[in-house]
């Protein structure tokens, strides 16, 4: 068994799609959160569920340039394409597959997961280059895998040359299940299977409290004995790939690593970028920016000194010269310092008023 950071760990060989993710490399491409499925875990937020949307990372996306602008941004040398269910819109998929590919070259690797998949639909996504499929089969069928239609899948997506694997949330008091499930994989010669850690969110809460799970602790969304069973499969199947992937693996590691390759490209030259890819900057709200931006040059700031930022209505400063600028404009404006994530929409983490 080999540890990862976050509690992770796996036996075997860890898939390509999940080195990249680990290392911050890999763009999420979010296709669309229309899904057949109904699973009670499915931990999509309100404003993505079963709604036909495009997201790469947290950017809205409504042309393919989009996607390419956020790859561009990271420096992604592969993506991730998920949902809701990719496959049902398997043309759509295709398309940005081949985008990618043609943009960023063969090597860009590409995986996605879903839970159907036709035959001329994994054609499709296959001849347009994508390099690895993971199945998501629905929990009530784990036991009796090899009566499913994902026998069909599961061919179709080898005869077409993908690397083939099934991922799944790790379900307390549903070991048998998922030893069943691992079992099936190693019988059709799969190349892992990935076991995420049940994760408690705003939309699932009430599904998974009604099934009797609990959140682990006060400052974790994971859900009790998840990590647990993770865990015990992953040593049980010591010659078989079998990767458990936690919630801190993912926000301490991924995300983690993912902020500081885009916070390198979307930092001014005097931003301050953190340990933890946040970014430190001043802010000056509460005027028109013709002025503040007056004010700034009647003090002697060069243009390399500050940015206006129109789509959030402020100037951005250096955080160091913050306490001149506000003795210099007085109280005519509203001075903040604060550390924001890199990311399209700038989720503050802290905001201090001087």
């Amino acid at each position: 068994m080999k540890r990862l950071g976050g509690g992770s760990a796996y036996s075997g060989h860890l898939p390509e799609g999940c080195i990249q993710c680990a290392r911050g490399q890999k763009m999420v491409l979010f296709i669309s959160g229309i899904c057949d499925a109904r699973c009670f875990y499915c931990p999509l937020s309100e404003n993505r569920k079963m709604k036909d949307v495009l997201y790469a990372d947290e950017m809205p996306i409504r042309e393919m340039k989009d996607a390419i602008e956020e790859a561009r941004m990271i420096q992604a040398s592969g993506t991730g394409i998920t949902g809701g269910d990719p496959m049902k819109y398997y043309k759509r998929t295709a398309e940005y597959i081949r985008m990618l590919k043609s943009e960023f070259g063969q090597n860009h690797h590409i995986h996605l997961y879903t839970i159907s998949g036709s035959k001329e639909g994994i054609d499709e996504v296959a001849r347009a280059g994508l390099d690895e499929i993971r199945f998501h089969p629905p929990e009530e069928i784990w036991k009796v895998m090899d009566r499913s239609v994902f026998n069909d899948r599961i061919r179709w997506a080898k005869d077409a040359g993908l690397s083939v694997g099934i991922e799944v949330p790790s379900l307390p008091g549903r070991e048998e299940d998922t030893e069943a499930l691992i079992q099936y994989a190693i019988s059709k010669d799969l190349d892992y299977v990935n076991l995420n850690e049940l994760e408690f969110s705003e939309t699932n809460a009430s599904a998974l409290i009604g099934r009797g799970y609990a959140v682990k602790n006060d400052y974790q969304s994971g859900a009790k004995g998840s990590s647990a069973l993770a865990m015990k499969m992953v040593r049980k199947f010591e010659d078989f790939t079998v990767h458990y992937c936690s919630a801190s693996f993912k926000d301490g590691v991924q995300l983690r690593n993912r902020l500081k390759r885009r916070a390198k490209n979307v930092a001014s030259t005097f931003d301050v970028i953190t340990r933890d890819g946040t970014i430190v900057r001043g802010i000056i709200e509460g005027g028109d920016l013709s002025s503040v931006e007056t004010d700034l040059k009647n003090m002697g700031f060069s243009e390399e000194m500050y940015r206006l930022n129109e789509s959030m209505k402020r100037v951005e400063v250096p955080v160091w010269l913050l306490e001149k600028i506000k003795n210099g404009v007085g109280g005519k404006y509203e001075i903040y310092q604060v550390e924001e994530y890199p990311t399209w929409d700038a989720i503050e983490v802290e905001r201090l008023k001087l």
